[in-house]
């Protein structure tokens, strides 16, 4: 089977009615068809020889070689070439490299593929529309160039901004977190104060009801004269005007003085706790900057 298919591929391959050459990377001659053994047949054989020696017979490479391009570039070169017949006749033709590669991507040879043009205009012709070709495939090479870079540029700058972005969250978490601390501090210290303040005017008021009104009492069913008992009346006023803010509100939050609570007594020098009857009792204490109701 095997060798039916290379029968195959070798009558296929000399059947072709253009001149194929197959050649390695340093252009020495691996293959050819049978139209390359009649274009060369004063030539023969030419297999294992230089391309530009056993076609051209040159030293050297041609100069406008299109198999030593392909080579070089790793791409398919076109060129319209001009050739002298044996019996002195000029002629044209077209020849184009294609550049063969294995299975790993390496470059191994050439495929040059060579066809007869009949006349000098019909050769000019393909001559010119090769360079109109060579002209768009240079242009596109360079749009196309300088859209990769611009291509490139754009994804840096999406990566630098994802990156900016990545750490403006960061910081923007970090601060929110550091809010909410600092927020639930503050509530705590707002609720102490309340506290505090709520627990100084009950303090007041307790004091002012408990330590200054029941004397003041007393010194009105005193014996005082006008004068005194007009004092006495100036005082309960002023104390009435001191003591009506916070009744008013207590009223308001519904908050009733507790009992049997240690108080700062800025009256006394005592501390004295409350009876369960109502009647007060000297406690021998060491401080005596508190005052128990």
């Amino acid at each position: 089977m095997k060798h039916e298919r290379g029968k195959l591929l070798c009558s296929a391959f000399d059947a072709i009615c253009h001149g194929i050459s197959v050649l390695d990377s340093d252009l020495n001659i691996l293959l050819v068809n049978k139209t390359v053994e009649k274009l060369h047949s004063h030539a023969l054989p030419v297999l294992g020889r230089k391309c530009y020696e056993a076609y051209h017979g040159k030293s050297k490479c041609c100069e406008f070689c299109p198999a030593e391009r392909s080579l070089k570039n790793h791409s398919v070169q076109h060129e319209i070439v001009p050739v002298v017949e044996l019996d002195g006749a000029e002629g044209w033709r077209e020849a184009s490299a294609f550049p063969v590669f294995d299975q790993n991507a390496n470059l191994t040879g050439v495929v040059v593929c060579v066809r007869e043009i009949k006349g000098r205009e019909e050769a000019e012709e393909l001559q010119k529309e090769y360079c109109k070709l060579e002209k768009r495939l240079h242009e596109r090479t360079i749009e196309l160039s300088k859209t990769k870079k611009e291509l490139h540029a754009a994804i840096s700058c999406l990566k630098k901004a994802e990156k900016s972005q990545k750490k403006t969250r960061a910081e923007l978490e970090l601060q929110a977190c550091k809010l909410e601390e600092t927020n639930t501090a503050l509530n705590v210290l707002m609720q102490q104060r309340i506290e505090a303040k709520t627990e100084l005017e009950e303090t007041v008021l307790l004091n002012a009801k408990e330590l200054i009104a029941p004397f003041l009492e007393r010194l009105k069913k005193s014996r005082l004269d006008s004068k005194q008992k007009t004092y006495v009346n100036i005082i309960e006023s002023n104390l009435n005007e001191i003591v009506a803010p916070l009744v008013r509100e207590f009223s308001k939050v519904k908050i009733r003085p507790q009992r049997g609570r240690l108080w700062l007594n800025p009256w006394k020098g005592i501390k004295l706790p409350l009876h369960p009857e109502g009647v007060r009792v000297e406690l021998p204490l060491s401080n005596n900057n508190l005052c128990c109701v």
